[in-house]
């Protein structure tokens, strides 16, 4: 049997075993947000439902491939295996074109980051919503207002504004003193710490996924040769 077929039937099956079962618990930190968290998900309306819906469909699509490759590795069925293949082909090719885009066009991605803050931060005094999510924005970032403490033309800030040690230590509360630094700058520097790291991460994933492709291609080579045998 060519390619050795017994360990990359293996191989191929176990990895992808690994990948299902991550794929559920990625479907059940979805889940289990919208089934307990169903206060915090009302209050933020759509903002915030979003974010369980991204990780009910991440992990679904992996469980699916991860499936395919399962299936098709064990059942050494030709057609499973393929459609494995080119899932993880389409994959491998996403990875490589996000890549890309956060080398090649990494400011204009940072651009459009800044100007969402921005705009959430206008909408955020006729929306309560946004306004609940600027400020969990700001708890979470660590910073206050769009472009500094000085948005809100007020001496006395939210506490979001500012960390929970500097509130502690000062009694008046959270003031422009003691008050972070803009989220715009924030979300800004966060990017251009992240964007070539999460890049590299991309390209060097795709390239694991590339082995596995071949991997299954190798496979499904064998398996159609198998049947071509059986049948003379």
């Amino acid at each position: 049997m060519g390619c050795g077929t017994s360990f990359v039937k293996y191989v191929l099956f176990f990895f992808n075993l690994v990948v299902a079962l991550l794929g559920l618990a990625i479907i059940g930190v979805g889940v289990a947000f919208l089934l307990n968290w169903s206060a915090v998900k009302d209050e933020l309306k759509s903002h915030l439902t979003v974010a369980p819906w991204v990780f009910i469909v991440i992990g679904a699509v992996m469980f699916v491939i991860a499936f395919f490759g399962c299936c098709g590795a064990i059942r050494e069925s030709h057609c499973m295996v393929v459609t494995y293949a080119i899932f993880l082909l389409v994959i491998i090719i996403l990875q490589v074109v996000l890549a890309i885009l956060l080398f090649t066009y990494g400011n204009n991605i940072k651009e459009g980051l800044v100007i969402s803050v921005q705009k959430l931060w206008e909408k955020r005094s006729i929306d309560t919503a946004s306004d609940e999510v600027f400020k969990n924005l700001q708890e979470q970032l660590q910073c206050c207002g769009s472009n500094g403490s000085g948005d809100y033309g007020a001496v006395n800030l939210p506490q979001s504004c500012c960390k929970k040690d500097t509130l502690v230590s000062n009694a008046i509360g959270c003031t422009i003193a003691n008050a972070n630094g803009g989220c715009s700058a924030k979300v800004a520097d966060l990017y251009e710490r992240w964007n070539k790291p999460i890049a590299g991460f991309a390209i060097g994933v795709a390239c694991v996924e590339v082995v596995g492709a071949l991997f299954a291609l190798c496979l499904a080579n064998s398996i159609r040769n198998m049947d071509r045998r059986s049948r003379y």
